[in-house]
């Protein structure tokens, strides 16, 4: 079940839904005429994200607040990934009457990944912004949370901090071979954006979504390290905006000034 706040933002308005023992807190936008639906996995970019702002003008927008992160509570019991992601899979299936776009930044694209294979026939097209499932960089999380924080302006350390070792206790930082492995299996449009000097993830990384996923666009956002949301978020807005319009028709450079070489 729901709950709506009254609280409510210039384009969004504040409610939870009820899942797996989890209050979820999400954002909705609904402008008069919307051009489709979109689920966005938001963590610490939560009430900062340009991307969900300007998507939210033309489109409906749930941004859910995945358990754990954001000011949700820690969260002690996802057991997995996959887990994680069947939360939040059935947290749509609450809030959405149609099939929607998918978005997911860092490791919420890894979750928004295993969303769309545990559910591909509510995910009608896939972003993954900075996804960390293929090749992580080796170790665990390196960037302080006060490092991390630096780029998100407003955001807490102790947020970030409790995310990442969140996102250390479900995945140890490694390469998550079964997700490779079922990449073949993703039957929608999907865009994999990264930031060209990305060192959470080797390079090797980006190449295996665009090969393995059938129906697939890879986009480079240069002069950006992993949180392309904060260093170029105008770039990271055209791009995605344009994908979730075209899809398949979907060239990288399409608009002048998408990825600035």
């Amino acid at each position: 079940m729901t709950q709506a706040e009254p609280r409510l933002t210039a384009a969004f308005k504040e409610a939870h839904v009820e899942v797996d023992g989890f209050r979820i807190r999400y954002r909705e936008s609904n402008p008069p005429q919307p051009a489709g639906a979109i689920v966005m996995l938001e963590g610490i970019t939560w009430g900062l994200s340009k991307l969900r702002d300007a998507l939210g003008q033309t489109y409906r927008v749930v941004a859910l607040e995945l358990p754990g992160f954001g000011e949700s509570p820690a969260n002690p019991r996802s057991q997995s990934v996959q887990e994680l992601a069947h939360t939040a899979a059935q947290a749509a299936a609450q809030v959405m009457s149609a099939t929607y776009t998918l978005i997911g930044t860092s490791f919420g694209a890894h979750v928004a990944l295993w969303q769309t294979l545990q559910a591909p026939d509510e995910v009608e097209a896939l972003v993954l912004i900075a996804p960390t499932a293929i090749l992580p960089a080796t170790g665990p999380l390196t960037a302080t949370p006060e490092v991390t924080a630096k780029g998100l302006p407003s955001v807490d350390p102790a947020i970030v901090a409790k995310e990442q070792a969140l996102v250390q206790r479900l995945t140890g930082g490694r390469h998550d071979a079964e997700a490779e492995r079922r990449l073949g299996e993703i039957p929608c449009a999907t865009l994999v954006i990264f930031g060209s000097e990305d060192q959470r993830v080797a390079p090797e990384a980006p190449p295996i979504y665009r090969e393995r996923i059938p129906n697939s666009n890879l986009s480079f956002v240069y002069d950006t390290g992993h949180l392309i949301e904060a260093e170029r978020p105008e770039a990271l807005v055209n791009a995605v905006s344009d994908y979730v319009q075209l899809r398949e028709t979907f060239i990288v450079g399409h608009r002048t000034g998408i990825i600035n070489p």
